[in-house]
Parts: structure tokens; sequence; C-alpha cells
């Protein structure tokens, strides 16, 4: 079974209204204002997995800005799983700077399947600069409820793209720090975050901190897998494609170049992000 811990999938309404949700979610213009953007359905990502042979795809929202347009992205990803016969794995996304706002969102997301929160972005959602007090109720929640969160991240060198932000190890690591009862996924191997596993130190503050691997076509060699799981260990690193940026074939194809792919590929493409998103 193979298991892609990072896709996105957005309602109808968000394409054929796209100016809208520019003009309202800061996210949302930030990752979509290109006419390159991609954004797929629901059926469109089952029909790619069928192709690419995927089992399951865990369906994640993005780091919203606007109240209304994160209820109406996490209701469709809420609707979207059920309709898929359990192959879709939902998310919610809220921003953590809501406060009370983003709790009750996250308790009625919950209620209603979702299995984890994210992707969040703290560059657009502006918690980037909060202190961890204000971030502190919605980790809270987070933990109580048994919801791993999911968190963009960006490497502090190399090109630049839409979306990649700030969000570099060093915060990373803070977050890490600042909340260590949380389970924390951060997103295109960290930055590469997991590297810093090989100081003891940093290694003792990331023990409930996981790495997907999306969009890694488009950063790095496949070797990055090995180097990831012998760094942080072989059940840290979770399979993700990050489709529709990346095909799910291509996204399969290029960690199958790596050494990791021998020993390691039932922990990276499955077994890891069952465990992580509770997924049987």
């Amino acid at each position: 079974m193979i298991v892609d811990s990072h896709t996105h999938v957005l309602p109808d309404e968000f394409r054929l209204d796209k100016e809208r949700r520019i003009e309202r979610d800061a996210t949302f213009r930030a990752m979509f204002s290109s006419p390159k953007a991609k954004s797929v359905s629901a059926e469109t990502l089952i029909a790619e997995m069928d192709g690419s042979g995927v089992s399951r795809s865990v369906i994640a929202g993005y780091g919203w800005t606007d109240l209304e347009t994160a209820q109406l992205a996490n209701d469709y990803l809420l609707e979207s799983a059920p309709a898929s016969g359990g192959r879709l794995v939902p998310l919610c996304s809220v921003n953590p700077i809501w406060g009370q706002d983003a709790v009750k969102e996250i308790e009625r997301c919950h209620e209603a399947g979702a299995k984890g929160i994210g992707e969040l972005h703290p560059d657009t959602q502006n918690f980037l600069d909060a202190d961890f007090a204000t971030l502190a109720p919605f980790f809270g929640a987070a933990r109580e409820m048994g919801m791993p969160v999911l968190i963009h991240a960006s490497e502090p060198v190399g090109h630049s793209y839409p979306g990649k932000g700030t969000v570099t190890p060093e915060y990373s690591l803070a977050l890490a720090q600042a909340f260590p009862q949380n389970v924390i996924v951060f997103a295109h191997f960290g930055g590469g975050l997991p590297v810093y596993s090989l100081m003891k130190e940093v290694r003792r503050d990331l023990q409930n901190v996981y790495f997907d691997s999306a969009a890694a076509p488009l950063l790095y060699s496949p070797e990055m897998f090995d180097v990831c799981a012998t760094a942080a260990g072989k059940d840290r690193i979770l399979f993700g494609s990050d489709f529709p940026l990346v095909s799910q074939r291509r996204a399969i194809d290029d960690y199958r170049k790596s050494r990791d792919a021998g020993p390691n590929e039932a922990a990276t493409l499955c077994e890891n992000a069952a465990s992580v998103w509770s997924i049987t």
C-alpha cells in the first residue's frame, strides 16, 4: 500500500470565483495569483491515485487567513473523504492566531472526521513573529484531540518559488521546542531540519516531529531520502507528493531512485504515514 501524506484539493467554487478568493485570503493570493498555479478537485486526485497505484492520500488545506475561506475548504475536504470510500484522509486548516475561533473550527472538524491540521503557512498567516503564548491555545487543542499538525517549511538557501516563505530550520526547531507534546509534521523535508538531528540536542527536541517529502523532485536529488532517514531515523520520513504541484507518479519514481527505497520502502511509503495519520 502507498500512502501519499501531502496532497491538496479545493472546491470548484475556488476556481470559478478565483478573484474573490484572491481578494479575501492572503495565502490563496500568494499561492494562486499566477495563471500557472494548479488547483484540482477530489475527483481529479482519485484519478491520479488510480493511475499511480496510490491507495490513500492525505488531503490538506492551506494556511488560510480568512475564516470563511477556511470553513469552505475544510467542509470540502471533510465531504470528499467519505465520498471516496475512505481513500482520502482529511485534514483541516485554520490560522493559529485566531485563538478561540481556531479552536472552535478544529473541534468542529475533528468531530466531522478530520485526522489532523494543516498545511499551515506561518509567513502568510503572520504567526512567525507571534509569541508562543499566543499559539498555545491552538497547539493545546490539537494535542488534546490527538491531531498532528502539518506545517510548511522551507530551505534557507536555493531558488525562490511561490509560497517558499521563510520558515527555516531555526524557526521550526523553536516551534518544536515550544510544543514538545504535539505531533508535528514539517513539510518539504523541514527545509533541511532533519539533517540537524545528527546533533544530539536537536534529535532530543525532535522526538515528536516528522518530515514529509512534498515537492521533493523540485527541490532535492533523491539522495535526500537517504540523508534524512539516516539523520532523523527511518520512522520519521513520510512520502508526500504535493499533488497537483507534482504528479504522484513522478514523486514515486523519484523516491525509488534513492537507496532508502530498498530497506525502508514500506516505512516511507506507508507505515510511517499510517501511524501518524491513524490510517487503517
